[in-house]
């Protein structure tokens, strides 16, 4: 039921940002990683907007708190990460972010990102990718950090090599993809 009213209202919001101008902009789902339940974790995107592609890593939804604990209650705002205008930028710009992995614990590493409902937006902000690693697992965390608060979410290891496995694949399939 929660995703019901989650969907109902992104589609009231996503269809009320677009009907002043009646442009709905073209996205194409490249690839995505669910959880158990079917719920996103991440994905790859193109937006295709006034005749002009780009393409984002969405890492979801962001928690709000501090750096011990984080809680999400904006299931509908997303931090989009932008990749690139052409298919080969952006797989460039993931194979670099895969290789954050590889680094030392608590390795900082500052890229744009928006945050914001539905869609990216062209207002950016700076987004910190810190290397997070656990006795079994390691993970990306992505945070803005406010005034009196940090957002931040996480994307293991496991789940990155996923969605890099999917681009992968989408590359074979569509070679002739710039």
């Amino acid at each position: 039921m929660k995703r019901f009213f989650a969907a109902a209202l992104a589609a009231m919001l996503w269809a009320g940002a677009f009907a002043q101008n009646n442009t709905f902009p073209a996205i194409d789902e490249i690839a995505q990683v669910e959880n158990a339940d079917g719920d996103l974790i991440a994905d790859v995107f193109s937006l295709t907007r006034d005749g002009q592609t780009r393409y984002y890593l969405n890492v979801g939804a962001l928690g709000h708190g501090d750096e011990v604990l984080q809680v999400v209650f904006d299931p509908v705002s997303k931090l989009y990460i932008p990749l690139g205008e052409t298919f080969t930028e952006a797989f460039e710009t993931m194979e670099k972010l895969q290789e954050l992995y590889g680094n030392e614990k608590d390795t900082v590493y500052e890229t744009e990102g928006n945050l914001a409902p539905l869609l990216p937006t062209d207002e950016m902000e700076t987004v910190k990718i810190t290397t997070r690693k656990y006795l079994f697992s390691r993970k990306l965390e992505f945070s803005l950090e406010r005034e009196d608060h940090i957002r931040a979410t996480y994307l293991s290891k496991s789940d990155f090599n996923n969605l890099m496995f999917s681009l992968k694949v989408h590359r074979k399939l569509h070679p002739n993809l710039k």
